[in-house]
């Protein structure tokens, strides 16, 4: 159930977070990035940083 819980605590979170946390999370993800020489984990950060993007672009069109 590992990956699936958290996957599920990530979506809750991206859906209770404020703009500027999500901002701010994805600013991080963003500058660790360029350090993470494993390419499955930098693709999955990747995922990550798209899918807060994404939630910021969705909370701009539903305003």
């Amino acid at each position: 159930m590992g990956i699936l819980f958290d996957m599920a605590a990530f979506y809750r979170w991206l859906e209770q977070a404020s703009d500027r946390e999500l901002l701010a999370r994805r600013d991080e993800a963003l500058n660790i990035k360029d350090h993470i020489s494993d390419s499955d984990l930098k693709q999955d950060l990747c995922h990550l940083i798209r899918l807060t993007e994404e939630e910021l672009v969705a909370r701009k069109f539903r305003a």
